[in-house]
C-alpha cells in the first residue's frame, strides 16, 4: 500500500502546515453521509478539539480512514484513544490514537455543492447523535433475533 502511506505523508504534511485538503472518498462505510466518489474536506484539528460524532480522518492498520468518532477513551499513560465506526458499519474500528489523527471532516461535496456534516441543531443535534450511538450496540444486537 505504497499509495496509501504517500497519501497519508502528503495530507498530514498539508494539515501540520494549517492547509484544509480535498480528497475522493472510496467505499461504502460511511453511507448515507459519504457517497462512494464524493469529495471530502478535511480540516487541521488537534485531539483536543475532538469530541464524540465528529468525523475524522486517521492513518489506522488498514491505511487511512475517514469515520465518525463513536467514543473516546483513554489508555493507561491517559492518552486519549478514538473509538471510530463507519456510519453504515456494523462493529467498530480498531482504537486509534490521537498520534493517528490527520484532521476533522468538515464538509462533503456532492452534486456540484459542499455540505457540511456538522451537527444540525448544534449542541442537541450533538446529544441526539451521541445517544443513538450508544444505543447502536443494542439495537444492532436486537436486529439479529429480528
Amino acid at each position: 500500500m505504497a499509495g496509501s502511506a504517500q497519501f497519508s505523508d502528503v495530507v498530514e504534511s498539508l494539515l501540520s502546515r494549517g492547509v484544509r485538503v480535498r480528497f475522493r472518498a472510496a467505499g461504502k462505510s460511511m453511507l448515507p453521509t459519504v457517497r462512494d466518489g464524493e469529495h471530502l474536506i478535511v480540516a487541521p484539528v488537534s485531539a483536543r478539539e475532538i469530541v464524540r460524532g465528529d468525523v475524522v480522518l486517521c492513518e489506522t492498520w488498514r491505511g487511512p480512514v475517514a469515520h465518525r468518532v463513536e467514543a473516546i477513551e483513554t489508555n493507561a499513560a491517559g492518552a486519549p484513544l478514538f473509538l471510530l465506526r463507519g456510519d453504515a458499519s456494523l462493529s467498530r474500528d480498531r482504537p486509534v490514537p490521537a498520534s493517528a489523527l490527520l484532521g476533522r471532516v468538515v464538509g462533503v461535496e456532492r452534486a456540484g455543492r459542499t455540505l457540511s456534516i456538522a451537527f444540525p441543531g448544534g449542541d442537541l443535534g450533538r446529544l441526539l447523535v451521541a445517544a443513538k450511538m450508544r444505543l447502536r450496540p443494542t439495537l444492532d444486537a436486537a436486529r439479529v433475533w429480528l
